[in-house]
């Protein structure tokens, strides 16, 4: 039986931000991408982050996958390792977890983040949808090289479209509230992945944040990319969840 792959994608970005990586999967690996709240064209409203996982928790119920991986990318990924914890814990609609895949995952403690670029940040959306210049400059920044045109126009129109109230919630609070302890240990098998060049979620606080909620997960740089690594490497995205649902299956 082949997984269904739940996709979580990254603050600013929606479940198109997956396009690419879906399409280099194929038919082989069934995969949901939904938009988070208050995200693409998901407008339940403000959710911190207790209520996203209770959302989250319910679309995954309500396809009652028999055996699913989580797949979570930066902001995403804080979700995912939550919601494996309570998978662990023994969360009946969560049952059927066989994996777990972080890319430049967002780890349970607070996410490390210049103060100075978080008040920039949040200060883009301080009048409702931030600037076209200002959403490319988030973008630009957190990639290793220019983006095709038309991952471009899209990353950029994801970021201006994200709710004020989504984009700065998760800023002033979900990136910094610490749920490590009640993660704790996870003995759920995971891939944890960082851009060779990303640089506050990159490989070393891969090590030192995500890893020791995952004693037993093995490790994958890309090359060739930042932060955006959906949009940045797709093949290589794809690649390793394949690997992740092979070992799944078993």
């Amino acid at each position: 039986m082949t997984p269904t792959v739940f996709l979580l994608h990254a603050l600013g970005a929606s479940g198109g931000a997956w396009r690419e990586v879906i399409a280099a999967l194929g038919d082989r690996v069934p995969c949901v991408a939904p938009d988070l709240p208050g995200f693409g064209d998901n407008h339940a409203g403000q959710m911190d982050v207790e209520a996203t996982l209770r959302w989250l928790t319910a679309e995954i119920a309500s396809r009652a996958p028999a055996s699913f991986l989580l797949v979570g990318h930066s902001m995403g990924g804080k979700f995912a390792t939550l919601l494996a914890a309570r998978a662990q814990a023994g969360e009946p609609a969560l049952d059927g977890l066989a994996g777990v895949v972080l890319l430049a995952a967002s780890p349970p403690a607070p996410e490390p983040m210049d103060e100075d670029r978080r008040a920039t940040m949040i200060g883009w959306f301080a009048d409702g949808e931030p600037g076209e210049d200002d959403a490319r400059r988030f973008i630009d920044a957190n990639v290793a090289g220019p983006l095709p045109p038309p991952l471009m126009t899209q990353a950029v129109a994801d970021v201006r479209r994200s709710s004020p109230a989504a984009w700065t919630g998760w800023l002033e609070r979900g990136a910094r509230e610490d749920w490590s302890e009640r993660v704790g240990r996870l003995t759920i098998p995971a891939l944890i992945v960082a851009g060779a060049d990303d640089g506050d979620l990159g490989i070393d606080n891969q090590r030192r944040l995500n890893l020791p909620h995952y004693p037993g997960a093995w490790i994958e740089t890309v090359p060739d990319a930042a932060h955006l690594l959906p949009y940045e490497q797709p093949a290589a995205v794809a690649r390793l969840i394949a690997g992740a649902v092979d070992r799944a299956r078993g």
